[in-house]
């Protein structure tokens, strides 16, 4: 099955999979972090995987145990009641990628990942879900606990052989939340300019 061309469906489940993470205890959440993708799992992850459809894929369970773990770290930790789930399907990962996972953000500080990370980034293949980790781990450190981003995109690159199409969707929301905010930066600062002239 091509998950790039079954956009409903693999939504839905990634959909379920963050509203089954949600309630979840920190005991639970810290075991799910700390699974090895070589080993059995543990009892949180089939709990989920049961509940969410991917139970049977099990010539792919290691690739779910590392989407399920790369949630888990993006998942706030310490007390999380009433906190939004960690998948947005109206942010895209690309755009975290860029603005760090801060609405407030600005072009002046930089992106959250450099365009030479980004570009090296969308070049890998051997290594992606390595990478995709430790960018989760750099996102859950410096984003805001209320921003959530569209995750299927985290599972399109660890489940599809070729996931070119994904690949240009993280690029192009990246670029698009870049731009944006340099030409707030060059409006403001034409303000600031006139209002200095006036």
């Amino acid at each position: 099955m091509r998950l790039e061309n079954d956009t409903a469906g693999y939504r839905a489940m990634i959909g379920r999979l963050s509203g089954a993470m949600r309630p979840l205890g920190t005991g639970d959440l810290a075991e799910l972090r700390r699974m090895t993708t070589d080993g059995p799992g543990c009892a949180a992850f089939w709990h989920l995987a049961a509940g969410c459809g991917f139970i049977e894929e099990t010539n792919r369970t290691d690739a779910w145990m590392k989407i399920v773990r790369i949630m888990a770290i993006l998942t706030p930790k310490g007390e999380r009641t009433g906190a939004p789930a960690v998948h947005d399907p109206k942010k895209p990962f690309g755009t975290a990628l860029c603005d760090g996972g801060d609405p407030a953000w600005s072009a002046e500080s930089g992106p959250f990942l450099s365009e030479t990370r980004l570009m090296r980034f969308l070049a890998e293949s051997d290594r992606r879900g390595e990478t995709l980790e430790r960018l989760a781990r750099m996102l859950a450190a410096k984003r805001k606990s209320e921003s959530g981003f569209d995750c299927t995109a985290i599972a399109a690159l660890i489940l599809v052989p070729d996931p070119e199409a994904t690949l240009r969707d993280i690029a192009r929301a990246y670029y698009r939340r870049l731009d944006r905010a340099v030409n707030e930066g060059q409006h403001a600062a034409h303000e600031a300019q006139e209002k200095e002239n006036a």
